[in-house]
């Protein structure tokens, strides 16, 4: 979501919602290839939320920030005009990358022996044309722009309905929101499945979504919706659960190498929760999030390191980047599945995919600047001429 939304009243951004973004954008990149180098380095190596999580809060947040504001000031019925506009916009974007992932599978297979150990990962309908049907319908996406499909939901229902009912006052709005997903854990399939295909239990993913859009809201009222829980006990207990999923992570390495098979047994079971957002992937990401919005304040430094610009921009163009970074993955899967490159051809590949979503970003985001400066030169151009009796 872009915070600049031209609804939105001017505010300062806060970099840090696009730093944070644009760096998730990339690791769900390399963790959505298998024994990728880079992803011994990611996020999901700290506990059992990875960066999926990342991405639908900071979205609900950003979201939080443009519709509340376009709430205050059109209404209703301008809210659920900027609501369709982005819906569309969203839905354009995922058919976009669907389409043209599944027409790089078509052409791979057509064109490359792929090892049928590698089938797993890419493997769609043999049919490209019932696909592609498929993904317009919304009902098998492929496996990274499934992932839109949820967004779309969260955007179509989550974000008027909690903005709504936040008439009544913004925590009973996020209680609510906690009653639904504590009521998809007990009943997961509650909700009929619209896709198939990389599924994510709406029911279950609306209530962080929708911690993001409570956070989001304080950004116009100027309350801090946090400072009940930035005291000490909260961050102990934060500190507690990401220091012992940490060790947890980190103990599974070494007796993965042990073949302790009970351990192993459970991380499968407890990384299987992601659909449904479990609790232990709740709460270690509430904690990793406490803690960032404690310790790094909007003027880190670490803000303005080097790389940092890259990472920001790709955050304020999350839409974009995300699905050239599915196509990119998609690519990049089936040439190592052909190819089995070693680590330092990898690392390469993964260095290229990264400087070519960093340039794209770059030009967007110029672009972008461009059209605003022509917008605002015109507008100046208008207001001298009625100012002049010329209109």
């Amino acid at each position: 979501m872009d915070i600049n939304h031209p609804n939105a009243a001017p505010a300062v951004r806060d970099s840090r919602i696009d730093f944070f973004r644009g760096l998730a954008l990339y690791m769900i990149i390399v963790d959505h290839i298998p024994n990728d180098p880079l992803s011994r380095f990611t996020y999901s190596r700290l506990g059992l939320s990875d960066a999926a999580e990342i991405f639908v809060f900071l979205s609900g947040i950003s979201c939080g920030i443009v519709f509340f504001r376009v709430l205050q000031r059109q209404g209703v019925s301008g809210l659920f005009a900027a609501i369709g506009k982005r819906t569309l916009q969203i839905y354009a974007y995922y058919l976009l990358a669907s389409i043209v992932t599944i027409a790089i599978i078509a052409a791979g297979r057509d064109l490359l022996t792929i090892p049928v150990n590698q089938q797993a990962f890419i493997a769609l309908h043999e049919d490209p044309l019932a696909a592609i049907l498929s993904a317009i319908r919304l009902t098998s996406p492929p496996e990274l722009p499934g992932i839109l499909v949820l967004y779309l939901e969260l955007t179509v229902v989550a974000v008027p309905a909690f903005l709504l009912f936040s008439a009544n006052g913004y925590k009973s709005a996020l209680v609510a929101s906690g009653a639904i997903w504590a009521f998809s854990q007990v009943y997961p399939d509650a909700l009929p499945h619209l896709a198939d295909h990389s599924y994510f239990n709406p029911l279950a993913w609306q209530f962080l979504f929708c911690i993001g859009i409570f956070i989001g809201t304080s950004y116009t009222t100027g309350e801090d919706h946090l400072r009940h829980v930035k005291t000490r006990p909260w961050l102990m207990a934060a500190w507690a659960i990401v220091i012992l999923e940490l060790g947890y992570r980190l103990g599974l390495v070494v007796t993965n190498k042990l073949h302790v098979d009970w351990l192993t047994i459970a991380d499968t079971t407890l990384r299987h929760m992601k659909e449904d957002l479990s609790p232990f992937r709740l709460l270690h990401f509430l904690s990793v999030a406490l803690l960032v919005a404690t310790y790094v304040k909007k003027d880190n430094p670490m803000l303005n390191w080097p790389g940092a610009s890259v990472l920001i921009k790709s955050g304020r163009s999350s839409l974009q980047v995300f699905c050239l970074g599915a196509i990119l993955t998609v690519l990049l899967n089936l040439f190592v599945a052909v190819e089995q490159p070693i680590a330092i051809q990898r690392l390469a590949l993964d260095f290229a995919a990264i400087g070519l979503l960093g340039l794209t970003t770059t030009l967007l985001m110029r672009s972008r600047l461009e059209r605003r400066q022509v917008q605002v030169t015109a507008g100046q151009a208008v207001s001298e001429a009625q100012a002049k009796g010329l209109l």
